[in-house]
């Protein structure tokens, strides 16, 4: 509901260039909520979600945000239990994405699958550094 509640308002806000929501808990369900905001969302540059236990839902539903966000450009999903379907979703978004540049996914469950798909999307995306 918290989440839900901020997501809203950052769908109107054009001041919040930085968002630190680390280790709080939003789950799938905030971060599908953040997803959509960030969707219409022209300022949040920075955006810092570690230790929030998205899973694969929230990563999917922000791989389809960046797909259209042009703003974001560092992202922290440390410790979020990704697994590979969430990663092949990042994955995609990431080679339409050009302006994301930092991207830390330290600590989850990345298999073999998910990797496969970073690699082939970091062999067309120029920013991610």
């Amino acid at each position: 509901e918290g989440c839900q509640a901020l997501a809203e308002a950052l769908k109107v806000n054009s001041t919040v260039a930085h968002l630190n929501l680390r280790n709080n808990h939003i789950g799938a369900k905030g971060c599908q909520a953040l997803a959509e905001a960030l969707k219409v969302n022209s300022t949040v540059a920075h955006l810092e979600l570690r230790t929030n236990n998205i899973g694969d839902e929230g990563c999917q539903a922000l791989a389809e945000a960046l797909k259209v966000n042009s703003t974001v450009a560092h992202l922290e999903l440390a410790n979020n239990n990704i697994g590979d379907e969430g990663c092949q979703a990042l994955a995609e978004a990431l080679k339409v994405n050009s302006t994301v540049a930092h991207l830390n996914l330290r600590n989850n469950n990345i298999g073999d699958e998910g990797c496969q798909a970073l690699a082939e999307a970091l062999k067309v995306n120029s920013t991610v550094a």
